[in-house]
C-alpha cells in the first residue's frame, strides 16, 4: 500500500506541477520566438526557465484562489447540491 501526503498539501502541490509544467513550457516557446533555434537554445531556455519557475510558483499559489473564485462566478458552483432530474423525484 502507498501512503499519501494528506490532503492539506493538495493546493500547494497542485501550484508546483502547475508552475513545473507551465514555466517549462511557456520559457521555451519565449525562448524561441525571442532567439530562433540557435546551438545554445537549449542552455538558454534551461536559464529562462529557471528565472521563470522561481516566478511561477509564488505567483500561482497567490492568483489561484483569486482565479478560482472568477471562475465560480461562471459556473454553476460543483459545491452546491445538484438539481433533480426532470422526471425523477428528488
Amino acid at each position: 500500500m502507498t501512503k499519501k501526503l494528506p490532503v492539506r498539501l493538495f493546493q500547494p502541490l497542485f501550484g508546483l506541477f502547475m508552475a513545473f509544467f507551465m514555466s517549462f513550457l511557456m520559457s521555451g516557446a519565449i525562448t524561441a520566438i525571442n532567439v530562433g533555434l540557435p546551438p545554445d537554445f537549449v542552455s538558454r531556455w534551461m536559464h529562462s526557465w529557471g528565472l521563470a519557475f522561481m516566478l511561477a510558483y509564488p505567483a500561482i499559489l497567490i492568483v489561484a484562489p483569486l482565479a478560482r473564485r472568477l471562475a465560480l462566478k461562471f459556473v454553476e458552483s460543483p459545491f452546491s447540491p445538484a438539481a433533480p432530474v426532470a422526471g425523477t423525484k428528488g
